[in-house]
């Protein structure tokens, strides 16, 4: 029997050994899947002999934890390329992506800001180039989740309740301003701050050690936006309005006058050589380009006498892109890729 005892005081320290590692484990391998609030419970055994026969099986107590609220999230720009626009366009969409990698539901309020200067932080290309900045800045979001911005549909500002591991669409709208810009972009971030669901109330970190209940945790990462630090319960990203815009500048000029005798007065019976330019400055292409020019009642055209960029076209409604119909010039340029300059000359008699 003196053999006996060491043996079971072995088996005994193992089974201490064993329950402490128990209350060790699952915190450091914490299953990110699994709600809040879920009871985790474990036990162990141990089996031993003594003189070759068998005892009976040692049953631990129970380990047991509650699992913790883990708040995370990620914002993305959709495609990570800059937005075409145009300059003056109103309701541009650029499209992002909000995902919920916590472990429960959550409610999502959206923000949406222009950058400041070029921006330092996650500015990375084509996002690190600031050069001007759109107004009216509004989110929406994608009610059924198809990536096509529906004003009619999308017309939700928050997302109340999101489930674990789920994604969901937004869309950042904005106004360009009416001016001259060539291949130049607008920076804007969007960003996600994790609520609670449906009552979108604030949440609250909880402060101090790991305790015995349902503690809240913030996980995320640091965002691109000012302020957005790691495990604020909110993360931020940046998309850009790149404006191709195409600025149009229209002159027309007497180029030159012929009267009667020969000479440059201006009086009935003299011609006319009027030029108009058409000079498109910026980046994109202007459509369905077309230049009209309707004669006064004083002025007789000159038949045959219309050149685009010095070729001579027809009156007629015919395959070239000119005409005379209606005591008006018309020159039909079609879809015009910026920079471009048109020349039209075409005579006309002083009645």
């Amino acid at each position: 029997m003196k053999n006996m005892l060491p043996q079971f005081n072995f088996h005994a320290r193992l089974l201490g050994l064993c329950g402490g590692l128990l209350l060790l484990v699952p915190q450091l391998g914490w299953a990110v899947g699994t709600p809040s609030g879920t009871t985790i419970s474990n036990t162990a055994t141990v089996s031993y002999a003594i003189a070759a026969v068998p005892q009976p099986i040692v049953t631990s107590n129970a380990a047991s934890f509650l699992v913790d609220k883990k708040v995370n999230l990620v914002v993305a720009e959709i495609g990570a390329t800059a937005t075409a626009v145009n300059i003056g366009q109103t309701g541009a969409v650029i499209p992002f992506s909000v995902t919920n990698l916590g472990n429960d539901p959550q409610g999502f309020t959206l923000a949406a800001a222009s950058a400041t200067g070029n921006p330092a932080t996650g500015g990375v290309a084509p996002f690190a180039t600031n050069d001007f900045s759109a107004t009216g800045l509004v989110v929406y979001v994608d009610a059924n989740n198809n990536g096509v911005y529906e004003p009619l549909i999308d017309t939700a500002t928050a997302i109340p309740n999101l489930a674990a591991g789920v994604s969901r669409n937004v869309f950042v709208v904005g106004d360009i301003p009416a001016a001259t810009l060539n291949n130049q972009q607008s920076v804007v971030s969007l960003t996600a701050t994790a609520v609670v669901p449906t009552t979108m109330a604030a949440l609250v970190a909880t402060a101090g050690a790991d305790t015995a209940g349902v503690d809240v945790v913030f996980a995320d990462g640091a965002g691109v936006a000012a302020g957005d630090i790691a495990r604020d319960a909110k993360h931020s990203a940046y998309g850009a309005y790149l404006a191709s815009g195409v600025g149009l500048l229209m002159n027309k000029t007497v180029l030159s006058v012929l009267d009667p005798k020969g000479t440059a007065i201006v009086m009935p019976g003299a011609v006319l050589t009027y030029q108009i330019v058409a000079t498109l400055s910026g980046a994109g292409t202007a459509t369905n380009l077309a230049i009209t020019d309707p004669l006064p009642a004083n002025l007789t055209y000159v038949p045959g006498s219309i050149a685009v960029n010095g070729i001579a076209k027809t009156d007629a409604a015919d395959a070239d892109n000119a005409q005379f119909v209606a005591n008006t010039v018309s020159v039909s340029l079609g879809n015009v890729a910026s920079p471009a300059n048109f020349v039209i000359t075409f005579r006309a008699t002083i009645n």
